[in-house]
């Protein structure tokens, strides 16, 4: 019985971990690609300003993970 404790515990504290790191990259990449939005919609080439446009398809969903990260945080901390 202690065995499938142990287990089970070890086995939510990884999962919790690899949470945390999958919520660290998708910030970074959230934070990169907002950066490459401005500088490109910045620049007067059209190609340029095509593709700051495009880069709005991975920030919405990043920008929905981040909220969701910020609320679960907020949540706990009450």
């Amino acid at each position: 019985m202690l065995s499938i404790v142990t287990t089970t515990t070890t086995t939510t504290v990884v999962a919790l971990g690899q949470a945390a790191m999958f919520g660290a990259i998708g910030v970074i990449v959230l934070i990169t690609l907002l950066i490459a939005k401005e500088l490109l919609s910045a620049s007067e080439n059209r190609k340029a300003t095509r593709i700051g446009k495009a880069t709005s398809v991975a920030i919405y969903p990043l920008l929905f993970a981040f909220l969701a990260i910020v609320a679960v945080a907020v949540v706990s901390a009450l």
